[in-house]
């Protein structure tokens, strides 16, 4: 059997590394495509049901073009079909070792493959 914590931060990679790399079709292939899909961008209210998210990932990275950013401090919490990934958000400012961080937290649902 799959370990789920280890199947949770491989998402959890594939999300950072599509925003990274502005990879709008992986992007969302990791988002659930359902009006159950909720995300908040910083400072922003919540965007509710998946066309209101995908739209402003597309915008996001449509814009925004290759960035360095990262997570650390990963944790980890299960919760049947349901897995919370608390983490420091790092992104590189472009100033000599200038970086912001932000706290975040990734939700993500186990869901029958397509």
């Amino acid at each position: 059997m799959k370990d789920p914590t280890q199947a949770i931060l491989n998402v959890n990679r594939r999300f950072y590394h599509a925003l990274a790399v502005a990879d709008y079709p992986a992007m969302c292939r990791i988002w659930l495509a359902s009006p159950d899909a909720v995300c908040v961008h910083p400072g922003q209210p919540a965007l509710n049901g998946w066309d209101a998210v995908r739209s402003s990932w597309r915008a996001i990275l449509a814009q925004q073009g290759p960035l360095h950013v990262w997570p650390s401090e990963v944790e980890v919490r299960l919760f049947g079909q349901t897995a919370e990934v608390h983490c420091l958000e790092n992104v590189e400012t472009g100033e000599a070792g200038g970086i912001i961080q932000a706290r975040a937290v990734n939700i993500y649902r186990a869901v029958a493959e397509a």
